[in-house]
Protein backbone atom coordinates (compact mmCIF):
# COMPACT_ATOMS: atom_id res chain seq x y z
CA UNK A 1 0.00 0.00 0.00
CA UNK A 2 2.27 2.99 -1.35
CA UNK A 3 1.74 5.86 1.56
CA UNK A 4 3.80 9.22 0.70
CA UNK A 5 5.26 10.27 3.77
CA UNK A 6 8.38 12.71 4.24
CA UNK A 7 9.21 12.36 8.32
CA UNK A 8 9.51 9.13 8.25
CA UNK A 9 9.60 6.11 6.51
CA UNK A 10 6.99 3.58 6.00
CA UNK A 11 6.19 -0.12 4.78
CA UNK A 12 2.47 -0.40 4.70
CA UNK A 13 0.32 -3.24 4.07
CA UNK A 14 -3.27 -3.89 4.37
CA UNK A 15 -4.75 -7.30 5.56
CA UNK A 16 -8.32 -8.45 5.13
CA UNK A 17 -9.76 -10.84 7.58
CA UNK A 18 -13.04 -12.48 6.69
CA UNK A 19 -14.23 -12.20 10.47
CA UNK A 20 -12.17 -9.62 11.53
CA UNK A 21 -13.02 -6.60 9.38
CA UNK A 22 -9.91 -5.26 7.41
CA UNK A 23 -6.60 -3.79 9.37
CA UNK A 24 -3.31 -2.33 8.12
CA UNK A 25 0.59 -2.78 9.28
CA UNK A 26 2.89 -0.38 9.00
CA UNK A 27 6.20 -0.80 9.79
CA UNK A 28 8.33 2.60 10.27
CA UNK A 29 11.67 3.72 10.66
CA UNK A 30 11.94 7.44 11.51
CA UNK A 31 15.50 9.29 10.87
CA UNK A 32 17.01 11.01 14.34
CA UNK A 33 17.18 14.05 13.05
CA UNK A 34 13.51 16.18 12.60
CA UNK A 35 10.31 16.28 13.70
CA UNK A 36 7.86 13.84 13.15
CA UNK A 37 4.28 14.72 11.56
CA UNK A 38 1.46 14.06 13.10
CA UNK A 39 -0.31 14.59 10.12
CA UNK A 40 1.36 11.76 8.31
CA UNK A 41 1.04 9.25 11.34
CA UNK A 42 -2.86 10.36 10.91
CA UNK A 43 -2.80 9.11 7.35
CA UNK A 44 -1.48 5.50 8.48
CA UNK A 45 -3.91 5.50 11.10
CA UNK A 46 -7.12 6.65 9.24
CA UNK A 47 -6.04 3.54 6.57
CA UNK A 48 -9.04 1.35 8.36
CA UNK A 49 -10.54 0.83 11.57
CA UNK A 50 -7.86 -1.02 13.17
CA UNK A 51 -3.96 -1.69 13.18
CA UNK A 52 -0.73 -1.12 14.08
CA UNK A 53 1.82 1.11 13.68
CA UNK A 54 5.61 -0.58 14.79
CA UNK A 55 9.51 -0.21 14.25
CA UNK A 56 12.22 2.38 15.18
CA UNK A 57 10.53 5.79 15.88
CA UNK A 58 13.67 7.59 17.34
CA UNK A 59 11.71 8.92 20.30
CA UNK A 60 11.86 8.85 24.28
CA UNK A 61 9.47 9.02 26.62
CA UNK A 62 8.73 7.95 30.15
CA UNK A 63 6.14 6.40 29.28
CA UNK A 64 8.50 3.59 27.59
CA UNK A 65 11.73 4.58 27.93
CA UNK A 66 14.19 5.19 30.95
CA UNK A 67 15.40 8.76 30.96
CA UNK A 68 14.26 12.26 29.91
CA UNK A 69 11.51 12.59 26.93
CA UNK A 70 12.86 14.13 23.69
CA UNK A 71 10.84 16.30 21.04
CA UNK A 72 9.88 13.28 19.40
CA UNK A 73 8.86 11.44 22.05
CA UNK A 74 6.66 14.08 23.38
CA UNK A 75 4.87 14.72 20.16
CA UNK A 76 3.94 10.80 19.97
CA UNK A 77 2.59 10.48 23.41
CA UNK A 78 0.77 13.78 23.40
CA UNK A 79 -0.65 12.34 19.80
CA UNK A 80 -1.68 8.75 21.35
CA UNK A 81 -3.10 10.26 24.55
CA UNK A 82 -5.42 12.49 22.36
CA UNK A 83 -6.52 10.15 20.09
CA UNK A 84 -7.13 7.08 22.16
CA UNK A 85 -4.08 5.00 20.90
CA UNK A 86 -2.55 2.49 22.61
CA UNK A 87 1.45 2.11 23.40
CA UNK A 88 2.88 -1.43 22.72
CA UNK A 89 6.45 -1.26 24.06
CA UNK A 90 8.83 -3.87 25.41
CA UNK A 91 10.05 -3.71 29.12
CA UNK A 92 13.75 -4.36 28.27
CA UNK A 93 15.79 -1.53 26.63
CA UNK A 94 15.97 -2.03 22.71
CA UNK A 95 19.15 0.53 21.87
CA UNK A 96 22.55 -0.06 23.23
CA UNK A 97 24.60 2.59 21.44
CA UNK A 98 28.65 1.37 20.90
CA UNK A 99 29.44 5.10 22.15
CA UNK A 100 27.51 5.78 24.77
CA UNK A 101 26.55 3.69 28.32
CA UNK A 102 22.59 3.75 28.33
CA UNK A 103 20.36 2.28 26.91
CA UNK A 104 16.60 3.39 25.60
CA UNK A 105 13.62 2.11 24.04
CA UNK A 106 13.33 3.53 20.53
CA UNK A 107 11.55 0.46 18.93
CA UNK A 108 7.66 0.22 19.72
CA UNK A 109 4.70 -0.14 18.63
CA UNK A 110 1.41 2.23 18.49
CA UNK A 111 -2.20 0.42 17.91
CA UNK A 112 -5.62 1.71 17.22
CA UNK A 113 -8.73 -0.23 18.29
CA UNK A 114 -6.36 -3.20 19.55
CA UNK A 115 -6.20 -3.75 23.25
CA UNK A 116 -4.22 -6.67 23.79
CA UNK A 117 -0.68 -7.30 23.17
CA UNK A 118 2.37 -8.11 24.13
CA UNK A 119 6.36 -6.68 22.81
CA UNK A 120 9.36 -8.81 23.31
CA UNK A 121 13.12 -7.51 22.88
CA UNK A 122 15.59 -10.36 21.89
CA UNK A 123 19.49 -10.03 21.93
CA UNK A 124 19.66 -11.99 18.73
CA UNK A 125 21.53 -9.86 16.41
CA UNK A 126 24.50 -7.92 16.87
CA UNK A 127 22.90 -4.42 15.65
CA UNK A 128 23.15 -1.79 18.26
CA UNK A 129 19.27 -2.08 18.08
CA UNK A 130 17.66 -5.16 19.37
CA UNK A 131 14.52 -6.99 17.35
CA UNK A 132 11.55 -6.73 18.57
CA UNK A 133 8.75 -9.56 18.84
CA UNK A 134 5.62 -8.45 18.71
CA UNK A 135 2.28 -10.29 19.52
CA UNK A 136 -1.37 -8.87 19.38
CA UNK A 137 -4.94 -9.67 19.72
CA UNK A 138 -7.27 -8.62 16.76
CA UNK A 139 -10.50 -9.41 18.35
CA UNK A 140 -10.00 -6.64 21.66
CA UNK A 141 -11.65 -3.17 20.16
CA UNK A 142 -11.54 0.46 21.97
CA UNK A 143 -14.18 2.82 21.91
CA UNK A 144 -13.02 6.17 22.01
CA UNK A 145 -13.60 7.93 25.20
CA UNK A 146 -15.69 11.73 24.59
CA UNK A 147 -14.59 14.79 26.27
CA UNK A 148 -16.98 16.59 27.96
CA UNK A 149 -17.49 19.85 29.58
CA UNK A 150 -20.81 19.63 32.09
CA UNK A 151 -22.66 22.68 33.56
CA UNK A 152 -25.23 22.13 36.56
CA UNK A 153 -27.74 24.57 37.21
CA UNK A 154 -27.97 24.40 40.93
CA UNK A 155 -31.34 26.09 41.69
CA UNK A 156 -32.95 24.03 39.50
CA UNK A 157 -30.97 20.47 41.62
CA UNK A 158 -31.92 22.04 44.46
CA UNK A 159 -35.67 22.51 43.38
CA UNK A 160 -35.88 18.32 42.58
CA UNK A 161 -33.63 17.40 45.44
CA UNK A 162 -36.25 19.16 47.31
CA UNK A 163 -39.39 17.66 45.55
CA UNK A 164 -37.97 14.02 45.33
CA UNK A 165 -36.37 13.31 48.83
CA UNK A 166 -38.92 13.35 51.84
CA UNK A 167 -37.72 14.33 55.32
CA UNK A 168 -38.68 11.26 57.09
CA UNK A 169 -37.95 7.94 55.93
CA UNK A 170 -39.12 4.80 57.02
CA UNK A 171 -36.15 2.07 57.97
CA UNK A 172 -37.12 -1.01 60.05
CA UNK A 173 -33.90 -3.71 59.09
CA UNK A 174 -30.44 -3.40 57.78
CA UNK A 175 -32.06 -4.21 54.26
CA UNK A 176 -34.87 -1.38 54.13
CA UNK A 177 -31.01 1.00 55.59
CA UNK A 178 -29.42 0.17 52.63
CA UNK A 179 -32.41 0.01 50.35
CA UNK A 180 -32.70 3.84 51.72
CA UNK A 181 -29.13 4.54 50.97
CA UNK A 182 -29.86 3.75 47.26
CA UNK A 183 -32.65 5.25 46.70
CA UNK A 184 -31.28 8.63 48.82
CA UNK A 185 -28.21 7.93 46.05
CA UNK A 186 -30.50 8.06 43.29
CA UNK A 187 -31.96 11.43 44.03
CA UNK A 188 -29.01 12.95 43.89
CA UNK A 189 -27.41 11.31 40.74
CA UNK A 190 -31.14 11.82 39.08
CA UNK A 191 -31.13 15.54 39.92
CA UNK A 192 -27.62 15.43 38.72
CA UNK A 193 -28.16 14.71 35.50
CA UNK A 194 -32.05 16.13 35.07
CA UNK A 195 -29.88 19.76 36.44
CA UNK A 196 -26.56 19.42 34.11
CA UNK A 197 -25.94 20.11 30.87
CA UNK A 198 -23.22 18.24 28.81
CA UNK A 199 -21.47 19.66 25.80
CA UNK A 200 -19.13 17.48 23.86
CA UNK A 201 -15.94 19.09 22.96
CA UNK A 202 -13.86 17.77 20.15
CA UNK A 203 -10.66 19.39 20.53
CA UNK A 204 -8.53 21.46 22.90
CA UNK A 205 -10.96 23.69 24.84
CA UNK A 206 -10.20 27.33 24.81
CA UNK A 207 -12.51 30.17 24.19
CA UNK A 208 -11.45 32.88 21.84
CA UNK A 209 -12.71 36.14 21.51
CA UNK A 210 -15.49 36.62 18.83
CA UNK A 211 -13.45 38.82 16.34
CA UNK A 212 -10.87 35.90 16.22
CA UNK A 213 -13.28 33.33 15.67
CA UNK A 214 -14.23 35.45 12.85
CA UNK A 215 -11.19 35.78 11.35
CA UNK A 216 -10.95 32.02 11.26
CA UNK A 217 -14.16 31.46 9.52
CA UNK A 218 -13.08 33.74 6.75
CA UNK A 219 -9.63 32.32 6.62
CA UNK A 220 -10.91 28.85 6.21
CA UNK A 221 -13.87 30.54 3.32
CA UNK A 222 -10.90 31.84 1.11
CA UNK A 223 -8.64 28.03 1.91
CA UNK A 224 -11.81 26.43 0.16
CA UNK A 225 -12.28 28.64 -2.39
CA UNK A 226 -8.89 28.40 -3.41
CA UNK A 227 -9.57 24.48 -3.13
CA UNK A 228 -12.33 24.97 -5.29
CA UNK A 229 -10.89 27.41 -8.03
CA UNK A 230 -6.79 27.37 -7.55
CA UNK A 231 -6.89 31.06 -7.84
CA UNK A 232 -3.35 32.16 -6.31
CA UNK A 233 -4.62 35.54 -4.64
CA UNK A 234 -7.30 33.32 -2.44
CA UNK A 235 -4.21 31.45 -1.30
CA UNK A 236 -2.30 34.49 -0.32
CA UNK A 237 -5.62 35.86 1.58
CA UNK A 238 -6.10 32.45 3.60
CA UNK A 239 -2.10 32.60 4.56
CA UNK A 240 -2.38 36.16 5.45
CA UNK A 241 -4.99 35.35 7.34
CA UNK A 242 -3.61 32.26 9.10
CA UNK A 243 -0.57 34.73 9.96
CA UNK A 244 -3.20 37.58 11.53
CA UNK A 245 -4.95 34.89 13.54
CA UNK A 246 -1.82 33.05 14.78
CA UNK A 247 -0.32 36.40 16.38
CA UNK A 248 -3.69 37.47 17.73
CA UNK A 249 -4.14 34.10 19.63
CA UNK A 250 -0.65 34.63 20.82
CA UNK A 251 -1.15 38.06 21.91
CA UNK A 252 -5.08 37.01 23.27
CA UNK A 253 -2.92 33.96 25.68
CA UNK A 254 -0.38 36.46 26.79
CA UNK A 255 -3.20 38.93 27.62
CA UNK A 256 -4.55 35.82 30.05
CA UNK A 257 -1.37 34.71 31.14
CA UNK A 258 -0.53 38.42 32.70
CA UNK A 259 -4.20 38.79 34.35
CA UNK A 260 -3.60 34.63 35.80
CA UNK A 261 -0.61 36.33 37.28
CA UNK A 262 -2.01 39.78 38.70
CA UNK A 263 -4.29 37.22 40.41
CA UNK A 264 -2.18 35.37 42.37
CA UNK A 265 -2.64 36.20 46.38
CA UNK A 266 0.35 34.60 48.31
CA UNK A 267 -1.96 34.62 50.86
CA UNK A 268 -4.02 32.22 49.90
CA UNK A 269 -4.13 28.78 47.30
CA UNK A 270 -3.76 30.34 43.94
CA UNK A 271 0.11 30.73 44.02
CA UNK A 272 0.77 26.75 45.06
CA UNK A 273 -2.27 26.09 42.44
CA UNK A 274 -0.57 27.85 40.37
CA UNK A 275 3.27 25.90 40.45
CA UNK A 276 1.03 22.69 40.95
CA UNK A 277 -0.40 23.21 37.71
CA UNK A 278 2.95 24.18 36.19
CA UNK A 279 5.31 21.72 37.55
CA UNK A 280 3.33 18.53 37.22
CA UNK A 281 3.00 16.51 34.60
CA UNK A 282 0.31 13.91 34.19
CA UNK A 283 1.91 10.71 32.29
CA UNK A 284 0.03 7.25 31.18
CA UNK A 285 0.55 4.11 33.38
CA UNK A 286 3.63 2.34 31.75
CA UNK A 287 3.48 -1.50 31.18
CA UNK A 288 3.27 -3.07 34.44
CA UNK A 289 5.25 -5.97 35.38
CA UNK A 290 2.42 -9.09 36.68
CA UNK A 291 3.19 -12.79 37.96
CA UNK A 292 2.74 -13.85 34.36
CA UNK A 293 4.37 -11.31 32.35
CA UNK A 294 4.00 -7.86 31.58
CA UNK A 295 0.50 -6.01 31.24
CA UNK A 296 -0.09 -3.09 28.03
CA UNK A 297 -3.65 -2.91 28.89
CA UNK A 298 -5.93 -1.00 31.07
CA UNK A 299 -7.28 -4.26 32.41
CA UNK A 300 -4.16 -6.07 32.34
CA UNK A 301 -2.90 -2.97 34.30
CA UNK A 302 -5.61 -2.82 36.92
CA UNK A 303 -4.90 -6.85 37.81
CA UNK A 304 -1.51 -6.55 37.95
CA UNK A 305 -2.33 -3.73 40.60
CA UNK A 306 -4.93 -5.83 42.29
CA UNK A 307 -2.63 -8.77 42.92
CA UNK A 308 0.38 -6.40 44.38
CA UNK A 309 -2.46 -5.37 46.81
CA UNK A 310 -4.55 -8.26 47.55
CA UNK A 311 -0.75 -9.12 48.84
CA UNK A 312 -0.20 -5.60 50.70
CA UNK A 313 -3.80 -6.15 52.62
CA UNK A 314 -2.90 -9.39 54.89
CA UNK A 315 -1.74 -9.45 58.35
CA UNK A 316 2.23 -9.07 58.80
CA UNK A 317 3.62 -12.98 58.99
CA UNK A 318 6.42 -11.59 61.72
CA UNK A 319 6.50 -11.09 64.58
CA UNK A 320 4.00 -13.83 65.56
CA UNK A 321 2.99 -14.85 68.85
CA UNK A 322 0.11 -17.89 68.44
CA UNK A 323 -0.81 -17.46 72.46
CA UNK A 324 -1.40 -14.01 72.09
CA UNK A 325 -3.58 -14.00 68.81
CA UNK A 326 -5.26 -16.65 70.32
CA UNK A 327 -6.17 -14.79 73.52
CA UNK A 328 -6.83 -11.86 71.79
CA UNK A 329 -9.34 -13.71 68.98
CA UNK A 330 -10.77 -15.19 72.37
CA UNK A 331 -11.58 -12.01 74.11
CA UNK A 332 -13.24 -10.63 70.79
CA UNK A 333 -15.24 -13.44 70.39
CA UNK A 334 -16.22 -13.65 73.87
CA UNK A 335 -17.61 -10.09 73.63
CA UNK A 336 -19.28 -9.90 71.32
CA UNK A 337 -21.12 -13.30 72.23
CA UNK A 338 -21.86 -11.59 75.23
CA UNK A 339 -22.90 -8.07 74.81
CA UNK A 340 -26.11 -8.08 74.78
CA UNK A 341 -28.09 -4.84 75.62
CA UNK A 342 -25.93 -2.11 73.98
CA UNK A 343 -26.16 1.69 75.61
CA UNK A 344 -28.07 4.16 74.03
CA UNK A 345 -25.56 5.97 71.22
CA UNK A 346 -25.17 9.37 71.12
CA UNK A 347 -27.64 10.40 68.31
CA UNK A 348 -26.42 12.48 65.63
CA UNK A 349 -28.52 16.07 64.77
CA UNK A 350 -29.16 17.88 61.56
CA UNK A 351 -27.00 20.72 63.14
CA UNK A 352 -23.90 18.49 63.50
CA UNK A 353 -24.33 16.63 59.77
CA UNK A 354 -24.71 20.49 57.98
CA UNK A 355 -21.63 21.66 60.16
CA UNK A 356 -19.65 18.81 58.22
CA UNK A 357 -21.10 19.25 55.56
CA UNK A 358 -20.19 22.60 55.25
CA UNK A 359 -16.50 21.61 55.72
CA UNK A 360 -16.29 19.28 53.16
CA UNK A 361 -13.56 19.97 50.09
CA UNK A 362 -16.19 20.25 47.18
CA UNK A 363 -13.17 19.90 44.48
CA UNK A 364 -12.30 15.97 46.27
CA UNK A 365 -12.76 13.22 43.41
CA UNK A 366 -15.86 11.42 44.09
CA UNK A 367 -16.31 7.91 45.17
CA UNK A 368 -18.08 4.39 43.29
CA UNK A 369 -21.59 6.03 43.99
CA UNK A 370 -21.21 9.03 41.92
CA UNK A 371 -22.25 11.73 44.27
CA UNK A 372 -19.91 14.71 44.83
CA UNK A 373 -18.97 16.70 47.59
CA UNK A 374 -20.60 20.18 45.45
CA UNK A 375 -23.90 18.36 45.37
CA UNK A 376 -23.41 17.45 48.90
CA UNK A 377 -22.97 21.20 49.70
CA UNK A 378 -26.35 22.02 47.63
CA UNK A 379 -28.36 19.99 49.86
CA UNK A 380 -32.04 21.10 50.59
CA UNK A 381 -32.74 20.81 55.08
CA UNK A 382 -35.76 17.99 53.94
CA UNK A 383 -32.77 15.99 52.19
CA UNK A 384 -29.81 16.82 55.14
CA UNK A 385 -33.14 15.66 57.76
CA UNK A 386 -33.64 12.41 56.15
CA UNK A 387 -29.75 11.72 55.66
CA UNK A 388 -29.30 12.59 59.63
CA UNK A 389 -31.90 9.70 59.99
CA UNK A 390 -30.23 7.42 58.02
CA UNK A 391 -27.06 7.72 60.00
CA UNK A 392 -29.20 7.29 63.46
CA UNK A 393 -30.75 4.22 62.44
CA UNK A 394 -27.24 2.64 61.13
CA UNK A 395 -25.67 3.81 64.78
CA UNK A 396 -29.00 2.15 66.67
CA UNK A 397 -28.44 -0.63 64.55
CA UNK A 398 -24.84 -1.02 64.35
CA UNK A 399 -24.42 -1.41 60.74
CA UNK A 400 -22.13 0.12 58.84
CA UNK A 401 -23.32 -0.22 55.25
CA UNK A 402 -21.70 -2.11 52.33
CA UNK A 403 -22.09 0.38 49.96
CA UNK A 404 -19.83 2.79 52.16
CA UNK A 405 -16.72 0.10 52.19
CA UNK A 406 -16.28 -0.10 48.16
CA UNK A 407 -13.89 1.88 47.32
CA UNK A 408 -12.22 2.71 43.99
CA UNK A 409 -8.14 2.81 44.11
CA UNK A 410 -6.28 4.79 42.27
CA UNK A 411 -2.77 3.99 42.04
CA UNK A 412 -0.09 7.12 41.83
CA UNK A 413 3.67 6.21 41.26
CA UNK A 414 6.18 7.04 43.98
CA UNK A 415 9.19 8.85 43.05
CA UNK A 416 12.53 7.60 42.12
CA UNK A 417 11.63 4.06 42.00
CA UNK A 418 10.98 1.50 39.09
CA UNK A 419 7.30 2.03 37.89
CA UNK A 420 6.68 -0.87 35.69
CA UNK A 421 7.01 -2.81 39.29
CA UNK A 422 3.23 -2.66 41.27
CA UNK A 423 4.58 -2.18 44.51
CA UNK A 424 6.52 1.24 43.38
CA UNK A 425 3.14 2.92 43.68
CA UNK A 426 1.09 4.34 46.09
CA UNK A 427 -2.77 3.50 46.05
CA UNK A 428 -5.16 6.32 47.13
CA UNK A 429 -8.86 5.34 48.21
CA UNK A 430 -12.06 7.04 46.77
CA UNK A 431 -14.54 6.41 48.97
CA UNK A 432 -18.14 7.19 49.22
CA UNK A 433 -18.82 10.86 50.05
CA UNK A 434 -21.66 10.24 52.14
CA UNK A 435 -20.13 7.49 54.06
CA UNK A 436 -17.48 9.60 54.82
CA UNK A 437 -19.50 12.55 56.40
CA UNK A 438 -20.57 9.04 58.45
CA UNK A 439 -17.05 8.17 59.02
CA UNK A 440 -16.50 11.90 60.36
CA UNK A 441 -19.44 11.74 62.46
CA UNK A 442 -18.31 8.51 64.04
CA UNK A 443 -14.51 10.18 64.69
CA UNK A 444 -15.93 13.12 66.90
CA UNK A 445 -17.42 10.65 69.12
CA UNK A 446 -14.63 8.44 69.44
CA UNK A 447 -12.39 11.45 69.64
CA UNK A 448 -14.87 12.76 72.96
CA UNK A 449 -13.96 8.75 74.53
CA UNK A 450 -10.60 9.35 73.95
CA UNK A 451 -10.53 13.09 75.82
CA UNK A 452 -12.61 12.20 78.43
CA UNK A 453 -10.47 9.35 79.23
CA UNK A 454 -7.39 10.07 78.49
CA UNK A 455 -6.49 7.23 76.42
CA UNK A 456 -4.11 9.03 73.87
CA UNK A 457 -0.65 9.65 75.60
CA UNK A 458 0.55 13.35 75.54
CA UNK A 459 3.82 12.16 74.01
CA UNK A 460 1.85 11.05 70.56
CA UNK A 461 1.49 13.78 68.02
CA UNK A 462 0.52 11.48 65.65
CA UNK A 463 -3.71 11.72 64.36
CA UNK A 464 -4.14 14.54 67.29
CA UNK A 465 -5.69 18.03 66.38
CA UNK A 466 -3.00 21.10 66.39
CA UNK A 467 -0.38 18.67 66.44
CA UNK A 468 2.26 17.88 63.74
CA UNK A 469 5.73 16.50 62.84
CA UNK A 470 6.90 19.77 63.59
CA UNK A 471 6.06 19.58 67.12
CA UNK A 472 7.25 16.36 67.55
CA UNK A 473 10.69 17.06 66.19
CA UNK A 474 10.68 20.66 68.46
CA UNK A 475 9.62 18.34 71.24
CA UNK A 476 12.98 15.78 71.01
CA UNK A 477 15.02 19.03 70.17
CA UNK A 478 14.20 20.25 73.37
CA UNK A 479 14.66 17.35 75.04
CA UNK A 480 17.93 16.78 73.51
CA UNK A 481 19.02 20.19 74.24
CA UNK A 482 17.83 20.05 78.39
CA UNK A 483 20.28 16.53 78.19
CA UNK A 484 23.18 18.62 77.00
CA UNK A 485 22.70 21.70 79.78
CA UNK A 486 22.73 19.03 82.88
CA UNK A 487 25.64 17.07 81.25
CA UNK A 488 23.30 13.95 79.72
CA UNK A 489 23.09 12.06 77.07
CA UNK A 490 20.10 11.05 75.05
CA UNK A 491 19.52 8.09 72.99
CA UNK A 492 16.72 7.36 70.97
CA UNK A 493 15.06 4.10 69.50
CA UNK A 494 12.89 4.54 65.95
CA UNK A 495 10.84 1.59 65.11
CA UNK A 496 9.11 1.51 61.66
CA UNK A 497 6.64 -0.82 61.37
CA UNK A 498 6.57 -2.01 57.32
CA UNK A 499 2.50 -1.51 55.87
CA UNK A 500 1.52 -0.31 59.76
CA UNK A 501 -1.81 0.41 58.13
CA UNK A 502 -2.22 -1.91 54.78
CA UNK A 503 -1.63 -4.68 57.09
CA UNK A 504 -3.66 -3.69 60.37
CA UNK A 505 -4.72 -6.43 62.29
CA UNK A 506 -8.16 -5.78 62.73
CA UNK A 507 -9.07 -8.31 65.73
CA UNK A 508 -5.83 -6.30 67.87
CA UNK A 509 -7.65 -3.24 67.34
CA UNK A 510 -10.85 -4.10 68.17
CA UNK A 511 -9.95 -5.77 71.67
CA UNK A 512 -7.70 -2.66 72.14
CA UNK A 513 -11.40 -0.91 72.01
CA UNK A 514 -12.21 -3.31 74.28
CA UNK A 515 -9.39 -2.53 76.79
CA UNK A 516 -10.05 1.02 76.35
CA UNK A 517 -13.77 1.00 77.98
CA UNK A 518 -15.47 2.26 74.64
CA UNK A 519 -18.86 2.97 74.30
CA UNK A 520 -20.25 -0.47 72.98
CA UNK A 521 -22.56 0.66 69.85
CA UNK A 522 -19.07 2.32 68.64
CA UNK A 523 -17.29 -0.92 69.26
CA UNK A 524 -19.88 -2.66 67.02
CA UNK A 525 -19.84 -0.48 64.50
CA UNK A 526 -16.17 0.23 64.02
CA UNK A 527 -16.32 -4.08 63.57
CA UNK A 528 -19.10 -3.58 60.87
CA UNK A 529 -16.89 -0.90 59.22
CA UNK A 530 -14.00 -3.25 59.29
CA UNK A 531 -15.80 -6.23 57.57
CA UNK A 532 -16.49 -7.24 54.34
CA UNK A 533 -14.55 -4.62 52.74
CA UNK A 534 -14.05 -4.42 49.12
CA UNK A 535 -11.89 -2.52 46.37
CA UNK A 536 -11.40 -2.00 42.81
CA UNK A 537 -8.71 -0.51 40.97
CA UNK A 538 -8.92 1.91 38.33
CA UNK A 539 -6.05 2.61 35.76
CA UNK A 540 -6.67 5.39 33.32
Amino acid sequence: MPLATTSFENTTIAIDHPTNNSMFISSIYRPPHGRISTQELDRIFTLSPKGIALGDFNAKHPAWSKGRANTNGTIIHDHIVDNNLVLLAPLEPTHFPHNHPSSSTLDFGIMKNISAGDATSHNDLSSDHNPVFFEINTSRNLAAPAKKISITNWTSFCEIIHNSIPGNPKMNSTSDIDDCINQFTCSITTALNLATKVRHVTGPFRQLPPFILEKIKLKNRFRKLYQQTFFPPYKRKAYQLQKEIHKDIEDFDNLRWQETILDINPEDNTLYEMNRKLSKKLTPTPPILDTDGMKYTPLGKANAFRHSLENSFQVNPEPYCNTHISKVNRMVRRYFANTKNINQPVLITPGEVIQLIKKINTRKATGPDGVPNKALRMLTLNAVTHLTKIFNKCLSSLHFPDVWKRAHVLMFPKPNQNHKLPDSYRPISLLSNIGKIFEKLLLNRIKIHCEENRIIPDEQFGFKEKHSCTHQLLRVTNTIVHGFNIKHYTGGVFLDVRKAFDRMWHHGLIAKMISAKFPDYLISIIHSFLTNRTFQVRVN
